[in-house]
């Protein structure tokens, strides 16, 4: 029992705040090399490795505009219900960064490999991207 309540509680709230002091140093101001927004991500997927059934898991997304104007996200769409998203409704200014964070629940996945996208739209350049996550839900 005290297994699981860890697993459950204890174990999300330090995953949370060491992902929050990785944000922390990927938060950096960073060059503007284009004339207008330009979205730039430091990694366009992640691999949530092993997750338990009935249980969410996140990934902060960190982009930077590298444009000379700001950047707003106009939508950031996952492609199914069982992933959420937040993301800063507010422009981000030339060379800030920001962060897009995808909340994955297992509830109601009976297990095995996943793989979920979500869309990007933006007025950058590029317009569009896709980011994607994956795992394997395993038994406890």
């Amino acid at each position: 029992m005290m297994k699981r309540l860890f697993l459950y509680f204890t174990l999300p709230a330090i995953l949370t705040a060491v992902l929050l002091s990785a944000c922390d140093n990927a938060l950096r101001k960073v060059e503007v090399t284009e004339s207008k927004a330009e979205i730039v991500f430091d990694t366009l997927s992640h691999d949530f490795g092993n997750v338990l059934p009935d249980t969410t898991v996140s990934f902060g997304f960190v982009f930077h505009n590298i444009g000379a104007t700001p950047l707003h996200l106009e939508s950031v769409v996952p492609g199914c219900h069982c992933t959420k998203t937040e993301w800063p409704k507010g422009g981000i200014e030339p060379g800030e960064a920001g962060v897009i964070t995808v909340i994955y629940d297992t509830h109601g996945f009976s297990g095995g490999h996943f793989q979920k996208s979500i869309k990007v739209y933006s007025n950058a350049k590029t317009g569009f991207l896709r980011l994607a996550v994956s795992g394997d839900v395993v038994g406890d």
